[in-house]
């Protein structure tokens, strides 16, 4: 069985620009951000999860189920998917399971006043799963089609144009919403305050998906035949072993994949820690898309121009950033003798956290994707993203041992070993080639007569 493609063999890195695409990808992006936003997976749910049961390890079963579910189904979706020329019907299938789950999760928290709160939280899980599964086939299907559509220098651009709108939306729409919602000033009671973010969540992302699926497919990158499981697993296995930068930036992955499960707890950290309210989630969420704005603009200028492998090891050093002011809040909260509130100093520096989480977002998204987009080739573009994840499946669990811990360790320790494992990455990161630096002259970037 044929597989590997040496990477200074590879013609399928610059695709001619397709502009419909590209402006409907950047449509997508911007209402995909805003919505996302109203019901925030990083802020928003968190908090609700914790008002729900008040337990940090049922903060972490929830983005635990979302992890596990998203990467499972892609790793069993790729076998289909690579083996399809045209991915944009699975896109609009997996969107419909999208949107019911979406409405279904709205629905249980709009009624659930007065309810039993471990059944409105098992309804939420249970929706978040199908929401992860439907994600993940479509995330497939958007990289493939995105990766045929945008030249790699452009790619930059798409991702930025996609962020910015969409966190522009945001602080507009979003964000003002998130604080009036889960203020005393609320004309709804909990849970259905968190239900009306939901269905905001729900018509935007309706919109985003409707306009992505617009979308004219290129020239497709299919296989001939489709691989058995077997077949496929083994294909999973050479690709990690004869691709070294995919093995670098793996490896890279697995380590920054330790420090993941902390963002989530946060928001967690600020409530329970720092006695932060609920609405203190808005102004953690209007930081944090600042940041994303100022850094998605800085960054795509980088990855055009320099490309992603810089992107990358920005990234690094923003993690330590991040994680080291996470630990600076929770050191402060820990001083003052007990029973003394912590002083102002802390909610302070968490307020810096989120600024540099956006910034370390931003990068991350932006220069992995791009980078993975660079390495793969076109017949295995799925099989290569979902491996990825694959690989790194274990750690999806990570956010549940988190969770468990915190009431016995405190968040001091563990925003300290996600400081020294970012500056472990940081080394990590100097591995990695730049695709660009291979490409052999017929596979550079389209002159700007020669884009359609």
């Amino acid at each position: 069985m044929p597989d590997l493609m040496p990477a200074s063999h590879r013609t399928d890195s610059a695709p001619p620009l397709q502009r419909r695409n590209f402006y409907l990808n950047v449509a997508n992006g911007a209402l995909s951000y805003a919505g996302g936003r109203a019901a925030d997976l990083g802020t928003v749910v968190p908090l609700l999860v914790l008002r729900l049961v008040g337990a940090e390890w049922a903060v972490g079963l929830a983005q635990a189920v979302q992890d596990t579910a998203r990467v499972a189904m892609q790793l069993f979706a790729s076998r289909l998917l690579d083996a399809r020329p045209h991915k944009r019907p699975p896109y609009i299938l997996w969107s419909v399971v999208r949107v019911g789950a979406l409405c279904t999760a709205s629905g249980a928290l709009l009624t659930g006043v007065g309810r039993e709160p471990w059944i409105v939280l098992s309804v939420l899980l249970g929706c978040l799963f199908l929401l992860m599964v439907g994600n993940g086939v479509a995330e497939l299907a958007w990289s493939d089609i995105t990766a045929r559509s945008v030249p790699s220098r452009r790619r930059g651009s798409l991702m930025t144009g996609r962020r910015v709108i969409g966190l522009v939306l945001s602080l507009i729409v979003a964000a003002p919403l998130v604080d009036y919602l889960l203020s005393p000033r609320s004309p709804y009671a909990f849970p259905a305050n968190y239900g009306m973010l939901f269905v905001i969540n729900t018509v935007l992302s309706i919109a985003a998906w409707t306009v992505f699926s617009l979308t004219r497919e290129p020239n497709p990158d299919a296989a001939r035949h489709r691989l058995s499981l077997r077949q496929h697993f083994t294909r999973g296995v050479r690709i990690l072993q004869r691709d070294d930068n995919y093995r670098s930036l793996l490896r890279l992955k697995f380590l920054l994949g330790l420090t993941a499960a902390l963002p989530t707890f946060f928001v967690a950290f600020g409530k329970v820690a720092l006695g932060l309210p609920d609405r203190s989630a808005a102004m953690f969420l209007s930081l944090r898309m600042v940041s994303e704005i100022c850094g998605s603009l800085v960054l795509g200028r980088v990855s055009d121009g320099h490309g992603n492998r810089r992107v990358i090891v920005i990234s690094t050093w923003l993690g330590v950033l991040t994680f080291g002011l996470a630990t600076a809040s929770a050191l402060l909260a820990y001083l003052p003798a007990a029973g003394t509130p912590p002083p102002a100093a802390c909610a302070t520096l968490l307020s810096a956290t989120f600024l540099a989480l956006g910034l370390l977002q931003a990068a991350r998204d932006m220069g992995e994707f791009n980078y993975m987009l660079d390495i793969a080739p076109g017949l295995k573009r799925t099989s290569y993203l979902s491996f990825a994840n694959a690989f790194l499946l274990p750690l999806s669990l990570l956010p549940i041992g988190v969770g468990i811990l915190v009431p016995f360790s405190g968040y001091l320790p563990l925003f300290g070993a996600a400081t020294l494992i970012s500056g472990v990455a940081i080394v990590a990161s100097r591995r990695l080639d730049e695709p660009r630096d291979s490409k052999q002259p017929g596979e550079q970037a389209p002159q700007a007569g020669e884009a359609g």
